[in-house]
């Protein structure tokens, strides 16, 4: 599997070509897929400012008041929303989405099939 060439605008950004690294880490992608990582990292990274410009030192802030005392939603909500949205459809374009879950789900099905067949022959010999 051939490493790919990381573009200079991910590599000179820190998180982003940490994030790049994560994403290529045991895949198989192509030159062609790089503009749709490079776009993965760069949500990547809106969607971790949105959570550290609402953290504070007693929690999550997630409201304000504004000028006539209202209560408003911050507005990285919203763009934490979106960005959620885009991670998950620009993984599912690379193939990556869901990935571990699926795995998950074989496994599970395998060690049901398996304890079906255990209880099934347990079954059967201590009725014979």
């Amino acid at each position: 599997m051939a490493k790919l060439k990381k573009p200079a605008s991910i590599a000179k950004d820190e998180f982003k070509s940490q994030k790049f690294d994560e994403l290529t880490q045991g895949r198989n992608f192509t030159a062609s897929d790089i503009p749709t990582l490079a776009m993965l990292c760069h949500w990547h990274q809106i969607a971790q400012q949105c959570i550290d410009d609402m953290q504070t030192q007693d929690g999550i802030q997630v409201a304000y008041m504004n000028k006539l005392d209202d209560l408003k939603a911050l507005p990285q909500i919203a763009v934490l929303k979106q960005a959620s949205a885009e991670i998950r459809a620009l993984n599912k374009q690379l193939g990556i989405n869901d990935q571990a879950q699926n795995q998950d789900k074989k496994k599970t099905k395998k060690a049901s099939l398996l304890t079906l067949v255990v209880k099934d022959r347990a079954k059967k010999s201590g009725g014979a």
